[in-house]
């Protein structure tokens, strides 16, 4: 049986993968939340927030011209959701972005839903820049729930499209997530 496995997980040695995804996740956050924390008295985190997202959109795994591709828009989203709770459908676009650099199915695109529906949410119930931390905690926690329904949709395709042959079963440690590097993996889009 062939597990689902991330896309690219092939192309790094173990450890590799896992360590560039880590890193890269937790640099693009990072660059996202010192973007937001910018103000009058704070305009260096207005420099060193982007610096931040370049650098983990850049150490994400994944094909290098989709993780160039996100690079503008990933910025400017970030740098929108500066203006307020009426803006955190930028949030969206930091999702749709991740989706792209992580090769996920078309069918993971719905998924976009929530950060929008949630954006409208949050327009109509906080109105003075005091609540600008509601709407980030609350759109930040959005993306990251979207991200993971996402990734079980894209796991679930997988299965729907390639199933066991007759007579093997799924074993008690197939679990269907094979981050490690072991040969029984999917072909990544961009080979």
């Amino acid at each position: 049986m062939t597990l689902w496995s991330e896309p690219d997980t092939r192309r790094h040695p173990p450890g590799v993968y896992r360590a560039r995804l880590t890193v890269g996740v937790s640099l693009v956050a990072l660059g996202v939340a010192a973007t937001n924390l910018t103000s009058t008295y704070s305009l260096f985190f207005l420099a060193l927030g982007p610096a931040l997202q370049l650098l983990g959109w850049l150490a994400l795994p994944g094909a290098l011209w989709r993780r160039l591709l996100v690079i503008l828009p990933a910025e400017i989203a970030a740098l929108t959701l500066l203006a307020g709770p009426d803006f955190t459908g930028a949030f969206a676009v930091l999702l749709a972005c991740w989706l792209f650099v992580r090769h996920r199915p078309g069918i993971s695109y719905l998924v976009l839903l929530a950060p929008v529906l949630v954006s409208f949410i949050l327009k109509l119930s906080l109105h003075n820049s005091s609540q600008n931390w509601v709407g980030d905690v609350a759109g930040s926690v959005t993306v990251i729930a979207s991200a993971w329904l996402a990734r079980w949709l894209a796991q679930r395709r997988w299965a729907r499209l390639n199933p066991p042959p007759a007579g093997e079963t799924a074993g008690p440690g197939d679990t269907g997530d094979n981050p490690s590097g072991s040969t029984r993996q999917t072909p990544s889009r961009a080979e």
